[in-house]
């Protein structure tokens, strides 16, 4: 008899921490569609250029794509294919990255997925190289 009244005693605090979880989580829904609605969640993508772009390359070219709601940030190296160095590409990635990290007060970054080359002529029709980079940078 003890055992059964033990065990429904658990099963009833257990219910009662899963009950109490799921309306913590529901309030901070709630709270974060609040914010939604008044507009308040900057969703936006700014696209950056950056000043020193620590390239080699004359032709070659930096851009990032930076989300800040979720501190995520896509790097494009782009140049033409005939001078395209992938190991240059990275080394800029690289340094751009340490210094993005520096003027936006991030600590530390972490790849989101493999970095990517991609090959396409450009509306002049010259063959052309991009490297893309893809971090998420936490505080």
């Amino acid at each position: 008899m003890k055992k059964i009244m033990t065990a429904v005693a658990a099963l009833a605090g257990a219910f009662t921490l899963v009950c109490a979880q799921d309306t913590s989580h529901e309030s901070a829904l709630q709270e974060a569609l609040q914010a939604e609605q008044a507009g308040q969640l900057d969703r936006t993508v700014r696209v950056i250029i950056p000043e020193n772009q620590h390239v080699t390359d004359k032709t070659a070219s930096v851009r990032i794509e930076y989300e800040p709601m979720y501190d995520e940030a896509r790097i494009y190296y782009t140049c033409m294919y005939v001078t395209y160095d992938k190991a240059e590409a990275m080394n800029t990635v690289i340094a751009i990255l340490e210094d993005f990290m520096k003027e936006n007060h991030y600590y530390h970054y972490q790849y989101m997925a493999r970095d990517r080359e991609r090959y396409f002529k450009n509306e002049r029709g010259y063959n052309m190289a991009q490297y893309m980079s893809y971090v998420r940078f936490t505080r």
